[in-house]
């Protein structure tokens, strides 16, 4: 789970430290809608990276899946803050997806 973690910030870093040295988001006076822009582009990415991670482990929830396809489809239409919640939504259950394998199996005397 480490790693994993440790991928998904080195992805959103990257897309960041691009961002910054092109000047298109994060500097001073820069366009807010570009900044956001580039956050959402970065967090449906990271979303995707965890989705990924979770199906190899299969570990993958359906509402991680579902979550990340409407953050894809809200970034193409241009709504960056829902890309960016649902984007979360999809990271956070492909986690809890993976911290499952860690439960003891259930089982019923």
């Amino acid at each position: 789970m480490r790693g994993f973690r440790h991928y998904a910030l080195s992805c959103w870093l990257v897309a960041w430290l691009a961002s910054t040295v092109t000047g298109t988001a994060f500097a001073s006076g820069g366009n807010e809608q570009t900044s956001l822009r580039a956050d959402a582009a970065a967090r449906v990415e990271m979303a995707f990276s965890a989705i990924e991670e979770a199906a190899r482990l299969n570990a993958l929830w359906i509402p991680a899946r579902e979550a990340a396809d409407n953050a894809r489809a809200a970034f193409e239409r241009g709504n960056y803050e829902l890309a960016i919640a649902q984007a979360r939504i999809a990271t956070r259950f492909s986690e809890l997806g993976i911290r499952q394998l860690d439960y003891p199996p259930y089982r019923h005397f």
